[in-house]
């Protein structure tokens, strides 16, 4: 237990000096709240971004979510898809870092428009047994 807290107390302080995937983020500009920049952390990366727009060709050649920011490398064990078409959520769950047939489905046939975002995400950090919260963002299809 104690180990547990000395890690996760070290690993707080090392994430509080990493900046967040910026470079990935919509226009800072942005009203809709895609363009905040946020600091340290885990990142949940698809697609290559963290959120923001999303082509349906870049959705259909991925099928696996990844971590980056200063938990980078750790492995996605679980996640909620909740998808967003004609003001209606559907949530589908998985139980790894791969997209589900379901999941694929359902992503195949978003029209622009449309968002999905991968919540309640944890992860296994690199040593294979300390779990993380991956904060995911909304994407958008256009």
């Amino acid at each position: 237990m104690r180990k547990n807290l000395v890690l996760a107390a070290l690993l707080l302080i090392t994430c509080s000096f990493v900046k967040g995937p910026d470079g990935r983020l919509a226009d800072p500009a942005s009203t809709s709240g895609l363009g905040k920049i946020y600091y340290g952390g885990a990142y949940l990366m698809f697609a290559g971004k963290f959120g923001g727009e999303i082509t349906r060709k870049e959705i259909t050649q991925h099928q696996s979510l990844t971590v980056d920011g200063c938990a980078a490398g750790s492995r996605i064990f679980k996640f909620t898809l909740d998808i967003t078409t004609k003001g209606k959520t559907n949530s589908l769950q998985a139980e790894s870092n791969n997209l589900t047939e379901d999941m694929l489905s359902h992503l195949n046939e978003l029209r622009p428009g449309d968002e999905f975002e991968f919540i309640k995400t944890k992860a296994y950090l690199p040593n294979g047994k300390d779990v993380v919260d991956v904060m995911g963002k909304r994407f958008v299809v256009v």
